[in-house]
């Protein structure tokens, strides 16, 4: 396998030389005014890919690398008009795979910004804003959506790797033998695994629906090594890696809210410390508790990540019964709080009472996940308790501070976490993790 690796510098001096100039009238017009100058990792990303190359993307996050991956199959769809008049089965041109559902969503809602922002620029050259349709399909999609993908298609198709195999296993398949360009966002999520090597195989199969092999997009912040990793995503191909020097700040604390773990009880999975019959036992949960509401208090937007669904749901009851109790007003009893924690709800407040934090993860529904984020992004709800399902890559808009209960599964999914705060181009990440033990 061949490998070539470039450490791409945005050039100073504006739009004049840089990756920019590649692109159609329209699609610099709208992001020139939108952002004053490309990353180092979108200049990198769009030589490769203007070139040709498979290429794999490693920049932290917050460097623009879906936009970099993505702009370029945008930009030829503007140039073609989009899908007017074109072949249905050969209409699909890009393919973007993520490894979660909730992160499939979340692209496909941040792409209307581009998409929107390029018609624009359109009506304002008087021109015919191109028609670039996008479409979801995954664990969450309508029968409804199915059908109608499977019979027109859609210019950008949004999916998983599970769905990706049951597109390839169906007569929907002939809506993919147009494909051009294959994005693996969070590519070290399934790299190394079962999961990738069941991936790996898809896209194989895709390849050969086609008349030539689509070109593949890699993109992750946290992945190593970039030999292998480049030869999982192109099969042995060579590859373009593209790394530019890394600027980004990551602040961590390791906080312990008791003056000596080892004079604390045996943890128990009970948030309360108690086990039935026995009297209570001596444990942090209480001191995480109280002390992740003041920190959650003294912040804009935090996302608490935990280990599992069922800690998720616990401690979001649990901070909200704090916060009420600080608050002058009495918790849910536990026939109340129950359905709210099943749906992902708030927890413990009752009626007009303020809400802390609400629970994320896949067991709650698309609906009640999607309702959950928009009022976080808004700054309507301060905190969300979320597992792995807020993790890779999703924009949460400004979260100045992540929250790690325990210790994270991986060093990578740890940084991952973290990443979440300071999800903006030369912000720093600030995270907070609470030790167990």
């Amino acid at each position: 396998m061949t490998t070539k690796v470039k450490a791409a510098k945005a050039p100073k001096g504006g739009l004049p030389g840089t990756g920019l100039a590649r692109f159609s009238p329209l699609v610099k017009a709208w992001f020139s005014s939108v952002f004053r100058d490309p990353t180092p990792a979108q200049v990198g990303a769009w030589d490769a890919i203007g070139h040709g190359d498979h290429t794999l993307v490693v920049a932290p996050t917050g460097s623009g690398k879906t936009l970099a991956a993505f702009l370029s199959g945008i930009d030829q769809l503007v140039v073609t008009g989009g899908s007017a008049g074109v072949d249905p089965a050969k209409r699909c041109r890009v393919l973007y795979l993520s490894p979660l559902k909730a992160l499939a969503v979340d692209v496909e809602r941040n792409l209307r910004s581009p998409l929107a922002g390029i018609a624009v620029q359109a009506q304002l050259q008087g021109q015919q804003p191109p028609s670039i349709e996008v479409a979801i399909r995954s664990g969450d999609t309508s029968i409804e959506d199915r059908r109608a993908f499977a019979k027109k298609g859609a210019d950008i198709l949004i999916t998983t790797p599970e769905s990706l195999f049951l597109i390839l296993t169906s007569r929907a398949r002939e809506m993919l033998a147009g494909v051009e360009t294959v994005i693996l966002d969070e590519v070290h999520a399934v790299a190394g695994t079962k999961r990738g090597a069941h991936l790996a195989v898809s896209l194989d199969r895709l390849d050969a629906l086609l008349d030539r092999p689509a070109q593949r997009i890699g993109l992750s912040a946290t992945v190593r090594p970039l030999e292998e990793v480049g030869r999982f995503l192109t099969g042995g191909r060579p590859v373009t890696m593209v790394q530019p020097p890394s600027t980004k700040q990551i602040d961590v604390e390791v906080v312990i809210p008791v003056a000596d773990l080892a004079e604390m009880g045996a943890p128990t999975g009970d948030l309360t410390g108690t086990a039935a019959g026995q009297a209570p036992l001596t444990s942090i949960w209480p001191h995480v508790e109280e002390k992740i509401v003041d920190l959650i208090n003294a912040h804009r937007s935090t996302i608490v990540f935990a280990n599992s669904r069922r800690l998720a749901e616990r401690l979001t009851a649990r901070l909200n019964e704090i916060h009420a109790e600080r608050m002058g007003q009495d918790a849910a009893p536990e026939e109340t709080r129950a359905p709210a924690l099943l749906m992902g709800g708030a927890g413990g407040s009752l009626g007009a009472s303020p809400v802390l934090a609400k629970a994320h993860h896949g067991s709650v529904s698309r609906t009640q996940r999607a309702i959950v984020e928009d009022e976080l992004k808004s700054g309507l709800l301060p905190a969300v308790v979320a597992t792995s399902s807020l993790e890779l890559g999703i924009d949460m808009g400004a979260v100045d501070l992540v929250i790690q209960v325990e210790s994270p599964p991986s060093v990578a999914s740890g940084l991952q976490r973290i990443g979440r705060a300071g999800h903006q181009v030369g912000a720093a990440s600030h995270g907070v993790m609470f030790p167990k033990y």
